[in-house]
């Protein structure tokens, strides 16, 4: 039962780790970005879908502007929404 017990708690700080690593996204390479509604954007490279943003606090508009302030981004940090900064909520790969 030990061995058990063992193995689910290595597999589950496993799968922590794969998911946490996976809420951040090299956006440097960026080019453009689409709305898939007023909350959700995709970030692409060229014709390349690279992430979804999911940015609750903020309306997005396809005439909105959209800025970084840094090329590697995480879960929890900020993006520049028309001037204001903007919380990413969650962050997926497409």
């Amino acid at each position: 039962m030990k061995i058990f017990t063992n193995l689910l708690v290595s597999l589950v700080c496993i799968l922590a780790c794969a998911s946490a690593s996976a809420a951040c996204v090299d956006l440097s390479k960026a080019t453009n970005w689409s709305n898939i509604n007023t909350h959700k954007i995709i970030m692409y490279q060229e014709s390349k879908a690279i992430a979804v943003l999911d940015i609750p606090s903020c309306d997005i508009y396809p005439s909105t502007t959209i800025r970084l302030d840094k090329a590697n981004v995480c879960n929890g940090d900020n993006i520049i929404v028309s001037g204001v900064a903007c919380k990413i909520r969650n962050i997926e790969k497409p």
